[in-house]
């Protein structure tokens, strides 16, 4: 009876935490002629209650007004703790605040470069780079407002400061446009994203794309995919068989978009190769934890934080199992690692507000290789079938650890334990505070 009220509580906890999530709506015009980029985005339900707000844009796009509610106000900005790129602190009046029903207008003017020829290369100082055809703007560029978080130092790993999102892209000399996932479109055209996924990637001009099975294609010719397919298949295709989803909308696009100024880049489902030749080792052999939390987020549509942090402790487990599948070598360096990191959860929650980092998981990778020691690794595969299962199904994250614990047969005392550990943990996080959610960046 004392476990039934304890989950109850946890579960209001959860669906009272839910937060709905920040959004940016976009009007984009580029000028591949003029080599130009203009903007105005406007952010809705920002998660701040405050007289600051900081953002990162790329330092060769201008701010040209900021509007709170429709009325002007100020900002600074430095070059500090930010690559190619400035910070803009927001600074409003006594009077006025920043809350989550505010809306920020933000519109910005902004240059790149067409760069095609190797002798070019110095004048590059962190330009967006128009090159062979395409532009190319990825997260590290900086191309819209990236508001910035103070918090944990786990809390851009686990919760990054990401938007949903509709953008209305126009390029009159551009034969399409890519924003963010799905596939290129005409200009004019509107892009969107109703899940927060991750930095959004930004692609204008010649751009041909192909489907392929396990993922999608920009600017590849036919005769590479078949290898990238290859490779494809073992990552994306492990995690479609151990999850059982296969969402043809959530796969990966990956655009070959060659430029003497390198800067591949892969961002949750968009992955740019930029050096001049296909490269299917730019896929990673083993699944990244970036890939496996992203796929697991588009599959199960994280509502809160403690849905994310279930997701992001079983990407790290699959990343795990796919070691283990394919470099059984490594996997027995990594798994004895990983195992030496064990932390008694008495000594987890006594240290916790000393340790923030702590507050990264919600179940660490040692205690799923611990319950698969107890398990046995049959046993332990089914359990966390029975756990995306569970998620299929659309209940909530602690539901789905109750429920799916409960379906283990022949419990030992031992796992009943780590059932008590595993609720004791998902109180610990529950209750957890947020912290301050805005870098002023003038510290």
């Amino acid at each position: 009876m004392k476990k039934s009220v304890f989950i109850l509580l946890l579960l209001i906890v959860q669906l009272v935490t839910a937060q709905k999530s920040s959004h940016m709506d976009g009007q984009v015009n580029i000028s591949l002629e003029n080599e130009t980029i203009d903007g105005v985005y406007t952010l809705t339900n920002l998660p701040v209650n405050t007289q600051t707000l900081s953002f990162k844009l790329n330092e060769h796009i201008k701010v040209k007004t900021i509007e709170l509610d429709g009325d002007r106000i100020a900002s600074s900005k430095v070059p500090q703790n930010c690559e190619d790129c400035l910070i803009y602190t927001v600074i409003v009046g006594c009077e006025v605040v920043i809350t989550p029903q505010s809306q920020l207008r933000i519109t910005t003017e902004g240059k790149f470069k067409k760069i095609d020829d190797s002798k070019d290369i110095k004048k590059y100082k962190g330009e967006l780079v128009y090159s062979n055809g395409v532009l190319r703007a990825g997260e590290n560029n900086k191309w819209y407002p990236e508001v910035m978080k103070r918090n944990s130092n786990s809390a851009k790993y686990l919760d990054p400061f990401n938007y949903t999102y509709a953008i209305t892209a126009n390029c009159d000399d551009c034969e399409n446009l890519y924003i963010g996932k799905g596939e290129p479109k005409p200009s004019g055209s509107t892009f969107e994203n109703k899940q927060v996924e991750g930095g959004i990637i930004l692609l204008a001009g010649n751009l041909n794309f192909q489907k392929g099975k396990y993922a999608n294609y920009i600017n590849v010719d036919a005769q590479d995919i078949p290898k990238l397919e290859e490779r494809f298949a073992k990552t994306r295709g492990f995690l479609e068989d151990i999850t059982k989803v296969n969402d043809p909308d959530g796969k990966i696009v990956y655009a070959q978009v060659s430029s003497p100024i390198y800067g591949s880049e892969s961002v949750y489902n968009t992955i740019l190769n930029t050096t001049k030749n296909v490269n299917p080792n730019k896929i990673d052999i083993t699944i990244e934890e970036d890939e496996a939390y992203y796929f697991l987020a588009n599959a199960f549509k994280p509502e809160d934080k403690l849905d994310k942090m279930l997701l992001q402790s079983l990407a790290k487990y699959v990343k795990l199992k796919y070691i283990e599948e394919s470099n059984p070598q490594h996997y027995a360096t990594v798994s004895t690692y990983v195992q030496g990191q064990a932390v008694d959860i008495d000594k987890r929650k006594a240290g916790l507000n000393d340790q923030p980092q702590l507050q990264a998981l919600l179940i660490t990778p040692e205690q799923f290789l611990d319950m698969e020691n107890e398990l046995g690794k049959e046993k332990m595969a089914a359990f966390i079938q029975d756990v995306f299962k569970n998620l299929r199904s659309g209940k909530k994250s602690m539901q789905v650890l109750v429920d799916s614990m409960n379906a283990i047969e022949n419990r030992t005392d031992y796992l009943d334990k780590m059932e008590r550990d595993f609720l004791t943990q998902f109180e610990m996080r529950a209750v957890a505070p947020e912290g301050i959610e805005v870098l002023t960046g003038l510290e």
